[in-house]
This record gives structure tokens, C-alpha cells and sequence, in this order.
């Protein structure tokens, strides 16, 4: 029996873009990333997985478009600054150009961003441009602080006991290994974007210790007998205050008495205010005092 047999043709493969069709390909890219952190931004500020029955966002978004927590929170952060920066310059074309990283190096400080970037496009900069650099800026910024961060951590990981510097290497060595081991790009943003928050917090840590060292005695007063404790405290300090600034004022007053009751003295022993007294025998450098 013979058998026919027929041969597939090969694929072909594709075709090369012309310049022309990259540009129009890499607009639609552009159009449809700008389309899904906007379409995102509206359906969690507006609780779409609320009239879908999800019992929650992170719920929502897993199903239905198979999106982790963190890329979706990512997404909506650069959906915020994109929408306040745009709002800021009064500019209505898309300005989809900031990335992720972007919107996660000024998410905090955005009122202050927005700010920066609307005072120079009322210099006359154009609205990207102003954005652009800004961000930039900011970034390079946020680097150095970085940097200085890593000194400073490097220098307090030297103070460190034996057994803790060999902790922090085996932590730092498993984290190596983790992202050589072929960790996804969104397990290395979450961890880059959590020793970030680390970062602040340890920044915040340093500024409250400051600050409730500033009221750490109140605390206390607060403790042991409420707000009327505090004033009575408070009180008490002023009350020393004064006890000191008036005897501060009643030493001064006496010295000055005593100076001027010498001074009569001398004078009615016929001392001149004019007469110099020499405290040392003559010399080419004499101190000298005068009675004036």
C-alpha cells in the first residue's frame, strides 16, 4: 500500500518594519499602556469589583486579568502622577511616557513635584519637557540620598558584633541568589520598592525619635495625671524661669551697685576717672586699667 504524504510548507518568517511602521506599531503601544493604567486608575477608584461581586480589588484583578497586587498598585501610582502632572500643567495631551519607575520615585513628594513642574510651564517651558526634567531631577536626587544611605549603612555594618555582620552577609548573599536564580522582574521591583519603604522608614524612625524627645517629659506629666498634670508641669518650668531671670537681674544689679560703690570710693580718695592704674612695671607692652 502506498501512502501519500504531503509536505508542509515551511513558515516564513516575518517580515522585518519598515521605520514607518515601527513608529505607528510603538504609538499603539504607547496608546493602549497610557489606555490601561487610566482604564485601571477608574475601575478601582469606582469599585468595579464591587458590582462584580469580587469580595475584593486584589480578588478583581487576579481573575480577571491575571495581574498580581503589587504590578497592579504599581500601575495605579503611575496612573495618579500621570493624571496629577497632566492636571498640574493644564496638559491634555498624554503623557504616558513616565514610567513605573518614575511615578515610584515621586510618588511621594508629588504636591511638591506638580508644583515645580506648573511654575515652569508658566515660565514658558513646554509641559513634557518641564515634566521630563523635573523627574529627572528628582531622581537624581533620590539617587544620591541613595548612595549616601549606603555609606552610611556600610559604615554602621562595620560597628556591628561578628555574629550579626554574618546575618546580614547570609541575608544579602540569599537575595543574590534569588534574583540570579531567575526571580521575575516584579519580585525584584517589590523588593527594590520595599527597601525604599525601609529607607523612609528608618528616615521617619530618626525624625520621631527627635521629636518625642521634645516632648518626652509631657509624656510622662501626661501618664501620671492627664492634661492638668502638662500645664502644671508647664507651669512650674516658667515659674523657675523667672525665679532665675530675676535672680540673674538681682545679681547684675548688685554688681553694678558694688562697681559704682568703688568707684565713689576711689574718687573720695582722690583718684581721677582720667588716672590710668599700671598692673604690671613699665614695658613696651603695658596693660593698663583707668577708673573711667
Amino acid at each position: 500500500m502506498m501512502i501519500r504524504t504531503t509536505t508542509k510548507a515551511a513558515a516564513q518568517p516575518a517580515r522585518d518594519l519598515t521605520v514607518n511602521e515601527a513608529v505607528a506599531i510603538t504609538k499603539r503601544i504607547h496608546a493602549a499602556v497610557d489606555r490601561v493604567w487610566s482604564l485601571l486608575l477608574e475601575a478601582h477608584d469606582r469599585k468595579a469589583w464591587k458590582a462584580l461581586k469580587y469580595p475584593s480589588w486584589e480578588a478583581y484583578i487576579k481573575a480577571e486579568f491575571q495581574i498580581g497586587r503589587a504590578h497592579a498598585y504599581r500601575l495605579l501610582d503611575q496612573g495618579r502622577v500621570i493624571s496629577a502632572i497632566e492636571e498640574a500643567t493644564g496638559n491634555l495631551s498624554p503623557m504616558g511616557d513616565i514610567s513605573e519607575r518614575d511615578a515610584r520615585d515621586i510618588k511621594r513628594d508629588l504636591p511638591a513635584v506638580t508644583e515645580e513642574i506648573k511654575a515652569r510651564v508658566e515660565q514658558g517651558e513646554p509641559p513634557r519637557k518641564a515634566a521630563t526634567d523635573v523627574i529627572a531631577e528628582k531622581r537624581a536626587a533620590k539617587d544620591r540620598a541613595k548612595a549616601e544611605h549606603g555609606r552610611q549603612r556600610d559604615k554602621s555594618r562595620a560597628a556591628l558584633p561578628d555574629a550579626v555582620k554574618q546575618h546580614v552577609t547570609a541575608r544579602d548573599e540569599a537575595v543574590a541568589k534569588a534574583k540570579a536564580g531567575g526571580a521575575s522582574v516584579e519580585t525584584v521591583d517589590r523588593v527594590s520598592e520595599l527597601e525604599e519603604q525601609v529607607r523612609g522608614l528608618e528616615a521617619d524612625n530618626v525624625a520621631l525619635k527627635a521629636e518625642n524627645a521634645k516632648f518626652a517629659d509631657m509624656w510622662v506629666q501626661y501618664q501620671q495625671g492627664g492634661f492638668e498634670a502638662v500645664i502644671a508641669g508647664k507651669d512650674e518650668e516658667i515659674r523657675t524661669l523667672n525665679a532665675r531671670l530675676i535672680q540673674e537681674s538681682e545679681d547684675k544689679a548688685g554688681w553694678m551697685k558694688r562697681a559704682k560703690g568703688w568707684q565713689k570710693r576711689a574718687t573720695d580718695l582722690g583718684w581721677s576717672g582720667d588716672v590710668v592704674i599700671p598692673l604690671d612695671p613699665p614695658s613696651s607692652n603695658d596693660e593698663v586699667i583707668s577708673l573711667g
